[in-house]
């Protein structure tokens, strides 16, 4: 089965076709949060898209900018050099001769005369524009033209490695990136994108799995208590479920945020003392009647919606989360 994220990716990405996309867009239409999630999909690939549109925008720095009209000046050549010492000798050998530099005649480009001698190299017949005796002049080259160095003061280096990153980010925004599942409402701050409201859970699991005594914040003896005052604060009103048939015992509850919403997570363990806990966050929408499984770096969750809140039961791998969370789903 193609995961839910890969869907969306490849409906961002434009790389699915028309039947598909339009299957894709029917279910957001009967399922709120499916089209929250393409909803905040889209916008991760719309702030990528500006911060790197900023990246070109931003002026060369002024070091690297030097550097290039440095390359660039006008007038700079480089001219093979023309021996007219001698050659270093080594130690106990006799002297190099002085190298036989021709000297060329004023006025005469190009005319070698060799010093010592008095009489005038012997006529040649003349063949086409070569002067009799000496060699054909230097052709006159029109003097190069330079381009100013960053001229519309764009960033020349700046451009390609945005262009490569852009397509590493941009490109993946919808896949690589887009795999982590977003919450109703996520909001992108500081042009970052949050973090999914599950996944980050799946964070709080890995911690508070590992705890025995310091488990729950408040514990299972006051059940009332903690049914008021987290359906308060998430403004999702529930009851703890019992869940001894399935095998788990209610430990106590604590006050999580995820999503920048208020999280409800009911605690319980097993007979071996595996943590399992229930979570709960308030949205928009009706119930739907899908339990879906996720795994999140080895953490385990199946989530389902009921009226104006989402639920996902959060446990280790090999249990039986979807009967937990179809048992749960008829008490809460």
């Amino acid at each position: 089965m193609v995961d839910r994220m890969e869907r969306i990716s490849a409906y961002l990405d434009g790389e699915m076709s028309a039947e598909d996309a339009a299957r894709l867009e029917a279910e957001a239409a009967a399922d709120p949060e499916l089209a929250a999630e393409i909803e905040a999909a889209g916008a991760l690939d719309d702030e990528i898209g500006l911060a790197f549109d900023a990246l070109l925008d931003a002026p060369l720095p002024p070091a690297l900018a030097a550097t290039v009209s440095a390359t660039t000046t006008p007038g700079t050549r480089v001219e093979p050099a023309t021996p007219t010492v001698p050659a270093a000798t080594p130690m106990g050998e006799d002297p190099a001769p002085a190298p036989d530099v021709a000297r060329a005649e004023p006025g005469v480009p190009g005319q070698a005369a060799v010093q010592g001698q008095g009489d005038a190299l012997p006529e040649t017949p003349a063949m086409g524009a070569i002067p009799p005796g000496g060699a054909a002049p230097r052709e006159e080259l029109p003097p190069p033209v330079f381009t100013p160095a960053n001229l519309d003061r764009r960033p020349i280096f700046s451009a390609s490695i945005a262009a490569v990153l852009a397509l590493l980010m941009v490109g993946a925004g919808a896949g690589a990136l887009l795999t982590r599942v977003f919450a109703p409402g996520t909001e992108l701050a500081d042009g970052h994108a949050t973090r999914g409201w599950m996944d980050e859970i799946a964070d709080y699991h890995r911690v508070y799995a590992r705890q025995v005594r310091h488990l729950a914040e408040v514990p299972a003896s006051e059940q009332d208590h903690i049914e008021a005052w987290l359906g308060k604060e998430t403004g999702v009103p529930f009851s703890v479920p019992d869940l001894t048939a399935s095998g788990f015992t209610f430990q106590g509850a604590r006050l999580l945020v995820a999503g920048g919403k208020p999280v409800a997570q009911l605690l319980y363990t097993d007979a071996g003392g595996q943590v399992m806990a229930l979570c709960v966050l308030a949205r928009e929408g009706e119930a739907t009647p899908e339990f879906t499984p996720r795994s999140f770096d080895g953490v385990e969750m199946v989530r389902w919606l009921a009226p104006g809140a989402a639920w996902v039961a959060v446990g280790e791998p090999g249990m039986d989360l979807d009967a937990v969370a179809r048992a749960a789903a008829q008490e809460v």
